[in-house]
């Protein structure tokens, strides 16, 4: 299978009984250039290797060779054992082997897109992975962004219900920054919004979330819209040059794109609040 997301595209090799996301469908793409071949193999055991490891959590273990090239054992917390293991033989051919009995478990959207370590490939194409819920606004795209459970969801469904936008991922969107501007495109992940669409849009406002009984909107100054954006963003904190890459492409968001805080209800009043701000302070809507 051809996929592409954003500006990469990637060749998955895999058993073709092997039943996978039926959103990874939306990002296939035959005609481009593939960038990365992936070849997944199913095992029955998975060995370590003796590579100096650099970052050691609950849910992946990650080493790194002497040419600079990364593996990764992914697994389930609380459980030692890796069911898959991510190795990079060159900068373009990655071997995925996944443990045989957790065959049927890749339907889920979450569990087999973590085996690709995208955000690692896409923050070299000038692109990020940013949690937030993604709607389109007169042409523009509009993120709603923050913790999980603070209402993303609510917020952009209000939206489409009392504005007619259009929710293209309810959990996840990719930036993409080209040439000068930023762009947003959809992402084969979308949580329990379940709302996936692979459609790109120019980026208009990111929009930050915090609960009240009030309704109030602010633009964020330049060093909190940065914290809440790194905040936010897929990062693999064991790589510094990601980790310094994902900073400069922060900043050069906040540099062009406002960022609002919306302190708000769950109700109609919070939808009233900002289109007014945003019609008062955005260029882009008139």
């Amino acid at each position: 299978m051809n996929i592409k997301c954003g500006k990469l595209a990637f060749k998955i090799s895999h058993d073709k009984r092997w039943d996978i996301p039926i959103n990874a469908k939306k990002f296939e793409d035959n005609d481009s250039e593939i960038d990365i071949f992936y070849e997944i193999e199913f095992v029955n055991s998975i060995k370590y290797n003796n590579e100096p490891i650099v970052c050691k959590r609950e849910h992946i273990l990650v080493t790194k060779n002497d040419h600079n090239f990364e593996s990764r054992y992914l697994m389930i917390p609380g459980n030692f054992y890796p069911y898959a293991y991510y190795r990079e033989d060159s900068d373009k051919k990655i071997c995925i082997e996944i443990i045989k009995d957790f065959k049927s478990s890749f339907t889920i959207d979450t569990m087999f897109w973590s085996l690709f370590a995208l955000e690692k490939h896409l923050i070299k194409e000038e692109s990020i992975i940013f949690h937030c819920s993604y709607m389109v606004y007169k042409g523009r795209a509009v993120l709603f962004s923050g913790p999980s459970g603070i209402g993303k969801s609510t917020q952009s469904r209000l939206w489409e219900k009392n504005r007619n936008t259009r929710i293209i991922n309810g959990d996840r969107a990719l930036l993409e920054k080209e040439d000068k501007y930023w762009y947003v495109n959809g992402w084969p992940v979308c949580g329990s919004s379940e709302i996936c669409i692979n459609e790109k849009h120019k980026l208009g406002s990111i929009v930050f979330l915090e609960k009240s009984n009030e309704n109030s909107v602010i633009r964020l100054e330049r060093k909190d819209a940065i914290k809440k954006l790194i905040s936010q963003i897929t990062i693999n904190y064991w790589n510094k040059d990601f980790v310094n890459k994902a900073i400069s492409l922060a900043e050069n968001i906040v540099d062009n794109i406002k960022i609002y805080e919306l302190t708000c209800t769950p109700d109609i009043e919070a939808v009233k609040v900002l289109e007014k701000f945003l019609e008062e302070n955005e260029e882009w809507i008139h």
